[in-house]
Parts: C-alpha cells; sequence; structure tokens
C-alpha cells in the first residue's frame, strides 16, 4: 500500500531552511483530504518514522508536527525524540489545569513547543511561559494585527513565525516586525514524499508477535519495540486509560500500560490492529467478520471443553479471511504468521479440531443450516447455544471502538 507524507520548508531571516512542517496526505494530490476513522498527525508520524524514513523526510531538520488536545493529553508525544520534533500545538487547545500540566511536562523534558494559527486570547497567558514559537496565520491577520501580536506577548523570548506568506509583501512586512520564521508559498509550497507502508506489518508487528510468543516475555523489549510504532503506543495507552480498565489514575508509561494488560491480552490487542491496520480503506466489514469469527470461536471454548486453548480458535477465526484482506494466496500467507502449526493447518482447510470449529462458525455466519446441524450433532452442541455464543461475540466487538 502506497503511504504519503507532505513536507513545507520553514526559513529563518537569512533564507536557510531550519525546519519542515509535516501535512497529511492520503495520495499523491498535493492537498489535505480528511479521511474517516484516521488521525491526520498519528497517519503522519507512522509514514515519516516508520514507512518513509524520518531522515528521508526532513534531511536532518527539525519537523513541526500538529497535535490536538487529546493526542497532547494522550502522551504520545514522548514516544518521539525531543531533538528530531517541534511540538505544534493546534489553536483549537482549551487550556485548563490539565493542558497547562501537559505544557509543562513537555517544556520540562525538552521538547520545543510551537502555538499553531495564534490570534491573541487572554486565556493562553498561562500558557505563554512554556511557549518558544507561535505561528501566525497571515491570511487571517492583517495589517497592524500582524503587529500587535508581538506587543500582546509578555514573554519575550518567544519567536514569531510567519506562516502562509504569499508575497513579498507579506515577507518584508514579517521581516520589519521582528518575525523569525517563514513560511508559505512565496518560499516554498508543499513537495510530497511517497513510500510503501509495508514495512511496519514487517518490521514492527511481526517482531512484537513474536516477542510476545515467547515462553519467558522480555517487557523490556516489548516497551521498546511498541514505542517504535508511535500508532500502537497511542492505541495502548488510550486502551489503558478507556472505561474498559476503570483506572482512577491516569496512565502515561507504555511500560505500566504492558503491565496492566498484560502479555496475553496485549497479543490479541497487537493482532487486531494488525489486521485493521492492513488496509483501511475498503475491508472494513471482513476485519469485523474476522473479528466476529474470532470472538464467537473463542466464546464456544470458554464453554465447552475441546482440549484447545480459547486464544488459538480465537486467532484461527481472526485470521480466516486474510487471503481475503490481503489479496494472496492462503499458503503464501501461512509462511509469515507467527501462529502455531495447529491454527495454520485449520487455516489450510485440514480438519483438526480448530478447523472443524472454524467450519461450523463460517457456517453458521453463512445460514447453511443443514451443514450447521450436521456439525453442532457432532460436537454434542445445540443450535441455541451456539446462537447465544453468537449474540455475545456481536457485543464483544463493541469494545474495538476504544481502539
Amino acid at each position: 500500500m502506497d503511504a504519503y507524507v507532505a513536507r513545507q520548508a520553514i526559513f529563518d531571516t537569512n533564507k536557510q531552511v531550519i525546519a519542515y512542517e509535516l501535512l497529511f496526505r492520503s495520495s499523491n494530490i498535493n492537498e489535505f483530504t480528511p479521511t474517516e476513522g484516521l488521525n491526520p498527525t498519528l497517519d503522519v508520524i507512522k509514514n515519516s518514522f516508520l514507512v518513509i524514513g524520518f531522515d528521508k523526510v526532513t534531511e536532518g531538520k527539525r519537523a513541526f508536527i500538529n497535535f490536538d488536545e487529546s493526542l497532547l493529553k494522550s502522551g504520545i508525544i514522548e514516544t518521539l525524540r525531543k531533538d528530531c520534533i517541534v511540538v505544534e500545538i493546534l489553536e483549537t487547545i482549551n487550556p485548563d489545569d490539565t493542558i497547562i500540566g501537559c505544557f509543562k511536562n513537555l517544556k520540562e523534558k525538552g521538547y520545543i513547543i510551537a502555538l499553531d494559527d495564534f490570534e491573541y486570547d487572554n486565556r493562553f497567558d498561562r500558557v505563554m511561559e512554556y511557549v518558544d514559537i507561535i505561528k501566525v496565520d497571515f491570511n487571517l491577520t492583517r495589517g497592524k494585527e500582524r503587529r500587535k501580536i508581538i506587543d500582546k506577548i509578555r514573554n519575550k523570548n518567544i519567536k514569531l513565525l510567519a506562516e502562509k506568506v504569499e508575497t513579498i509583501e507579506d515577507y518584508v512586512e514579517a521581516l520589519d516586525y521582528g518575525y523569525s520564521y517563514f513560511q508559505g508559498y512565496f518560499f516554498y509550497k508543499p513537495v510530497i514524499i511517497p513510500g510503501n507502508d509495508i514495512c511496519v506489518h514487517k518490521f514492527t508487528y511481526v517482531k512484537l508477535i513474536k516477542e510476545l510468543s515467547k515462553e519467558i516475555v522480555d517487557i523490556e523489549n516489548v516497551e521498546d519495540l511498541i514505542k517504535s510504532d508511535v500508532a500502537l503506543s497511542y492505541k495502548l495507552l488510550k486502551i489503558t486509560n478507556s472505561a474498559h480498565y476503570s483506572f482512577n489514575k491516569k496512565i502515561t508509561s507504555i511500560r505500566d500500560a504492558i503491565m496492566i494488560v498484560g502479555t496475553r491480552e496485549l497479543k490479541r490487542w497487537v493482532f487486531v490492529m494488525e489486521l485493521k491496520f492492513i488496509n483501511k480503506s475498503s475491508v472494513e466489514e471482513l476485519v469485523k467478520t474476522s473479528l466476529l469469527r474470532g470472538y464467537l470461536g473463542e466464546l464456544i471454548v470458554k464453554e465447552i471443553d475441546f482440549g484447545i486453548d480459547s486464544f488459538d480458535i480465537f486467532l484461527t477465526g481472526l485470521f480466516s479471511l486474510m487471503d481475503a484482506l490481503t489479496k494472496q494466496p492462503m499458503y503464501k500467507i501461512l509462511d509469515e504468521l507467527p501462529v502455531s502449526e495447529d491454527i495454520k493447518e485449520a487455516l489450510a482447510g485440514k480438519q483438526n479440531m480448530l478447523g472443524e470449529l472454524l467450519n461450523l462458525i463460517i457456517n453458521y455466519e453463512r445460514g447453511i443450516w443443514e451443514e450447521v446441524n450436521i456439525l453442532v450433532e457432532k460436537m454434542g452442541l445445540d443450535r441455541e447455544f451456539i446462537t447465544n455464543c453468537y449474540l455475545r461475540a456481536i457485543d464483544n466487538l463493541k469494545i474495538l471502538n476504544i481502539v
């Protein structure tokens, strides 16, 4: 799958590039197009750091990256190196005590903080001691308003960045007013940097799953692998801070989150997120069906002892549509799946216990009742039991809203 990120250069008063702002792009069309269910910032970070390569995108310069209020509170910023980025906070934040605490924490840890699209409002006075750069949109502010912002800012250590500078007149005016940095079409239009996001699946998720599959799991290694994938770090923190776990104290440490979730449950979430990651655009229903199969099998096995692990049937159901999801033959996929041989045999169509349960699940899903009745009788089950498990499996899907 192709991946994209755009960059726009930021210049100093000597017209030297000192940084790039990284911008979300969903295709090779050079414009922002919102994508439902996708956080633009997380996509920018994933594509820049994990797919294309940060050095290739920024050529050794810092990257200005936008963070909204939810990402600021999530603690995800701390998974990125402070010497690589400028934390660009969107103007939509509400600077309450929690936000002030986030600013203070980032500042103490050495991050550079910028405020985006700034228009003076005294409610921002409380954060000014932590801010390094203020970005002023020259399309939104005109004439003396561009100067008044400087006069109203009490912290004289703050640098001003003029963005959306589109004419020589804008540039000269910004220079005269004392702006330090400049960004806009007058200098440089955004340029798209393409890549291919197969790298994440190959080098992060698979390594993590293999580590979690060991008899003795190296928690430090798991922590490092999760931190190397910003999207995964964010999702893990979001999960542990959700109503599902109901902790009074906010969890901000990846290590704490791992210990709270546990390695077995973490492995389940990683498999689920890997599946959802494969192709977001066109296979949502296939992903839901895969998850439903996994949950249904797990619920059956938890109630009836078939001599197999409930997690194994969960994974069998979860990966039963991998050929359709990846558009590859199942035999090719099985070589790379880090699962047991029993699961691989079931997915290949062999009738071991996992395979027979998967066959029952698929027939039930498709309403092939004659086959369902035969299998139910063979396994000593009844249709009502399967129906109840199916309804509970549907309920279990609701928890995925926190991913």
